[in-house]
């Protein structure tokens, strides 16, 4: 994980580093993806886009 602050140390960038939450999106259906990967994976994203929409 990386990430970028402003002077006041408020949180402006995210990165996941050498992770790739797409493909746990991508094959959510899939038997064979781990299902315990494939909900953190949208717990990220959920908590991306709210983080964004109320900051």
């Amino acid at each position: 994980w990386r990430a970028m602050t402003d002077d006041k140390g408020h949180l402006i960038v995210s990165v996941n580093y050498n992770t790739d939450i797409g493909d746990a999106w991508e094959y959510a259906d899939a038997p064979e993806y781990p299902e315990h990967m494939t909900t953190l994976a949208y717990r990220y994203g959920l908590n991306y886009l709210v983080y964004s929409l109320t900051h």
